[in-house]
């Protein structure tokens, strides 16, 4: 019986996997994403498929907020 063909991650080009964000071309870090999609990902911003949010204006000012009291706290 002949192998198995390998099946490549969406967005695998040449063995190196990109982030699976609509538009974003900077190599994966996890679940598909980039470091900061994946932030973007876990606040609810994008979904698995890396389509926005029907709400995502909404959900950007929420996660805008976020950032800069995460910065402050930082300081």
């Amino acid at each position: 019986m002949g192998k198995k063909p390998e099946v490549q991650a969406a967005g695998a080009q040449g063995g190196k996997t990109i982030c699976g964000a609509e538009g974003c071309k900077t190599s994966d870090h996890r679940f598909g994403f980039c470091s900061e999609h994946y932030e973007q990902f876990k606040f609810g911003l994008i979904k698995k498929d890396g389509k926005p949010v029907s709400d995502y204006e909404k959900k950007f000012g929420h996660y805008e907020a976020f950032k800069r009291r995460v910065a402050q706290k930082a300081a």
